[in-house]
C-alpha cells in the first residue's frame, strides 16, 4: 500500500489583495512558508479549525485595516506630491559634472521629511546629472504613486 503524501498547505484569509494569488476576504489554500511570509506582512491570517467561528470578525479586522492603510497612503501621498526637493550639482570648469542626484539622496530627503521609503520604491531609472526640472515617482503602497518634483542647479568649483 503506497503512503499518500500530506497535502502541506494551510488555509489563509487574505487581508489584502494579492497577485496572483487571490482578493481580499478570500481563504486560499498556500504552502505553509508563504503563507508564514504573508502573515509576517500583515497581508494574511492562517485559518485554524478554531478560527472559522471567527472568519465575519476577522474579515471586517481586514476590511477595518485596509481603510486604515489606505488613509495613510493617501497622506503620504499627498505630502510627497507637495514637496520640493531643491538640490545642487558640482560642475567643474569644462562642464563635467563631480556629483549626482541618485535614489539615495532622495531617500534621505524624504526621511527628512518625516517620509520613509524603500530605495526600491523610488522609480529613478539612473542617477540625474544635469541641472534642470524633475519628476520621480515613488510607489507608497497599495499600487499608488506619488510624484516627487525635483529642482537641480549647478554649482561652479574650482
Amino acid at each position: 500500500m503506497a503512503k499518500r503524501k500530506k497535502d502541506k498547505r494551510v488555509p489563509v484569509l487574505l487581508l489584502e489583495d494579492i497577485v496572483r494569488v487571490g482578493n481580499r476576504g478570500e481563504i486560499k489554500k498556500l504552502k505553509m512558508g508563504y503563507a508564514l511570509f504573508l502573515v509576517r506582512k500583515n497581508q494574511g491570517i492562517i485559518v485554524n479549525p478554531k478560527k472559522i467561528d471567527e472568519l465575519p470578525i476577522l474579515r471586517n479586522l481586514a476590511l477595518k485595516r485596509l481603510e486604515e492603510k489606505t488613509k495613510f497612503v493617501e497622506e503620504i501621498k499627498t505630502k510627497i506630491n507637495n514637496l520640493v526637493f531643491q538640490t545642487s550639482l558640482k560642475v567643474g570648469e569644462h562642464g563635467e559634472v563631480y556629483n549626482s542626484i541618485t535614489k539615495e539622496k532622495i531617500k534621505k530627503f524624504l526621511e527628512e521629511n518625516g517620509i520613509a521609503v524603500e530605495k526600491n520604491d523610488i522609480l529613478l531609472d539612473e542617477p540625474i546629472r544635469e541641472k534642470g526640472e524633475y519628476e520621480v515617482e515613488i510607489n507608497v503602497g497599495l499600487g499608488e504613486k506619488a510624484i516627487l518634483k525635483i529642482l537641480v542647479e549647478e554649482e561652479k568649483i574650482k
